[in-house]
């Protein structure tokens, strides 16, 4: 084969590296989908943690593989992911689409985007709002956080059985449980005004089961897939960890997948490490899921 010399050398290499890439990454995707039995879809949510050099593991050296992970499943809700990092990954995935915008008055910021493979699922409609009591003002600061906080909603039609789920996805205060509980609060009120056959709730709670935010949440009629579940990968497991494996030994569990209409079949954490250390400093969650029957 002869190949091209100088820049059109370098261009036609990088090409090549980038559709093997894609190749590669669409066939991982298909075998973890063999994996889900008929009726069955998956869910899951990643806090891929924001650019930031001094990491251990830069983004440049972990954006594959973080794409990879999410290229799994049908439908992932990301946090802290800024607008490059939202469109490298957007680069590697061309099966899946996304919605979703900054925190920040003009959309800029960290994000909290909804990927969703679009051969299987039809997008309806979608809005960004901020977690406080002016909701729809971009950039507000809810309550007593200490930045503007935000939930991503999209409504979904599933091609294969016609069946409509709506998925919020967000990333709550590390700083005041009041605004935890306000968001789950409005969270639960936005889901009580409108009808779909299924619910998700994504995201990075910043606490854990048990406190005042994620009760809301149970009050409201969802189900941590981590309680209830049909099969778990094992007894129990962390989803922060920093980037340091021993971490995973007792860290806290503040990301969650909760649904509602929906059975859980499975749940696990994916762990991938590369240059001994994990590709973020939170695990991705990831729940198999199929649609709870019909009451007569």
């Amino acid at each position: 084969m002869r190949f091209p010399e100088g820049v059109q050398y370098l261009r036609f290499m990088q090409t090549w590296i980038r559709w093997t890439w894609m190749g590669l990454a669409m066939g991982w995707g298909f075998l973890a989908q063999a994996q889900v039995r008929e009726g069955e879809w998956t869910l899951a949510t990643f806090n891929v943690r924001y650019d930031n050099p001094s990491d251990p593991l830069k983004w440049s050296e972990r954006r594959d593989e973080v794409s990879q992970i999410i290229g799994f499943y049908d439908i992932v809700g990301l946090q802290e992911a800024l607008p490059h990092q939202v469109q490298d990954v957007a680069d590697r995935l061309p099966w899946m689409s996304h919605v979703g915008v900054g925190r920040d008055a003009d959309g800029g910021g960290e994000a909290c985007p909804i990927f969703y493979h679009h051969g299987k699922w039809e997008l309806l409609h979608h809005e960004t709002l901020w977690l406080a009591s002016d909701w729809k003002t971009p950039g507000t600061v809810g309550w007593s956080a200490d930045l503007p906080r935000i939930v991503t909603v999209a409504w979904f039609h599933h091609v294969e059985t016609g069946k409509r789920v709506r998925v919020y996805n967000t990333h709550w205060s590390h700083v005041s449980s009041e605004a935890r509980e306000a968001s789950a609060r409005l969270i639960a009120s936005l889901d009580a005004v409108h009808g779909a056959d299924a619910t998700a709730v994504l995201g990075d709670f910043n606490e854990e089961a048990g406190a005042p935010g994620r009760d809301v949440l149970e009050d409201a009629g969802f189900t941590d897939t981590y309680d209830n579940v049909r099969a778990r990968c094992r007894k129990a497991f962390p989803s922060y960890t920093t980037f340091q494996p021993e971490g995973s030994s007792g860290g806290p569990k503040i990301d969650a997948i909760y649904v509602k209409g929906l059975q859980t079949e499975w749940t696990c954490v994916d762990e991938v490490i590369k240059k001994e250390v994990f590709i973020s400093d939170h695990l991705p969650v990831h729940a198999v899921v199929s649609w709870a029957p019909v009451r007569e």
